[in-house]
């Protein structure tokens, strides 16, 4: 029966196939960036680079953030206001409970998720001691676009 499977493959031509390069399927794109081309660039590059992606992460957190503060704050405000005038009543022992029950829950999540957090920070400290240039572009730049 080997035979007769080597008679069947005898014929094929090698050229016809195309090979896969597996060694990479296992790397996220970023990882993929940082270790084959932007690493190999001159540092002016690498810090312009780091620097404008560090900027518009920057500029954008900031915008978020702000977004974000105002409508909790805002929210929070109009609470406030509405359980003092009376409008709102709070049932502060239930409150208390579902803070418990969310805060309980939370806790086991990343009790269950405690390694994958561990490893990914690991991960990121080894993306950026390796890409040192990189990293410091795009700290600096982050911090101008927060500034902004």
């Amino acid at each position: 029966m080997a035979s007769a499977a080597g008679d069947n493959n005898a014929g094929i031509d090698d050229s016809m196939f195309e090979i896969l390069d597996v060694a990479e399927t296992g790397r996220n794109w970023l990882e993929k960036a940082l270790d084959g081309e932007l690493s190999k660039k001159s540092v002016p590059v690498q810090v312009a680079i780091g620097g404008s992606a560090g900027w518009v992460a920057g500029y954008l957190f900031q915008k978020v953030g702000k977004a974000a503060a105002t409508a909790v704050g805002g929210g929070l405000l109009v609470v406030l206001i509405g359980y003092h005038t009376g409008h709102i009543k709070i049932n502060w022992k239930q409150f208390e409970k579902d803070i418990n029950k969310t805060k309980a829950k939370v806790e086991s999540q990343v009790q269950q998720n405690a390694s994958y957090i561990s490893t990914f920070a690991h991960q990121v400290k080894q993306l950026g001691r390796k890409n040192l240039v990189i990293s410091g572009g795009f700290g600096a730049g982050f911090l101008l676009g927060m500034a902004m």
